[in-house]
């Protein structure tokens, strides 16, 4: 159990968050933090300012798309091409309703 799990940071189902001592799943490329979507219309957005690091995005997302910045503490968009277009759980979670989706048509 790493550092994230002890606090209830952790994701559910298998992989693993960003944490120290624990590398992240790799997916073959880095996706830029923060809402930068890699191609993926769709994909979720944290809105600057918004996240408070509580981690409900990162419990609530059965696809992975999210982890914990190491330096500003916040969640960010870590693989943006995970996200699952019928799927909206993050956003509806979010206490500081801070998620987007701006590709996504209604």
């Amino acid at each position: 159990m790493g550092l994230w799990d002890s606090l209830g940071m952790g994701r559910k189902g298998e992989g693993a968050v960003d944490a120290p001592g624990r590398p992240a799943p790799s997916t073959g490329s880095s996706a830029p933090a923060h809402g930068a979507h890699g191609g993926v219309s769709w994909a979720p957005n944290i809105e600057a300012g918004a996240c408070r690091g509580c981690g409900t995005c990162l419990d609530e997302c059965p696809t992975g798309v999210f982890a914990m910045g190491r330096h500003d503490k916040g969640a960010r968009v870590a693989r943006p091409q995970d996200c699952r277009d019928t799927c909206a759980k993050c956003a509806a979670r979010c206490p500081e309703e801070g998620i987007t989706f701006p590709g996504r048509q209604p």
